[in-house]
C-alpha cells in the first residue's frame, strides 16, 4: 500500500491520508475476518444491517480463542 501511495504522489491533505489510512486499515480487518470488504462498505453505507459490525465480529471470533489470564473481555 505505500508503494501504491507513493506511485500516486500520496494524498493532498492530512485529511485525505486519515481517510487513505482508515480505509485500509478495514481492507486488512475485513480480509482477516473473512469479510467482503466492498459488501461490508455496501451494507454500511445503503443501512442495510445485514453484516454485524467488525468489533462484534472480533469479540464472537475471540471468544472462540481462550488467552487465558492475561486477557479478559469487559
Amino acid at each position: 500500500m505505500v508503494q501504491r501511495r507513493n506511485i500516486s504522489y500520496a494524498t493532498q491533505t492530512e485529511q485525505g491520508t486519515k481517510a487513505w489510512d482508515i480505509f485500509m486499515s478495514l481492507v486488512a480487518t475485513t480480509r482477516k475476518l473473512g469479510v467482503s470488504f466492498f459488501e461490508y462498505i455496501r451494507d454500511r453505507i445503503s443501512l442495510i444491517g445485514n453484516i454485524p459490525s467488525l468489533g462484534s465480529i472480533i469479540r464472537d471470533k475471540s471468544s472462540l480463542n481462550p488467552f487465558g489470564w492475561s486477557w479478559m473481555p469487559e
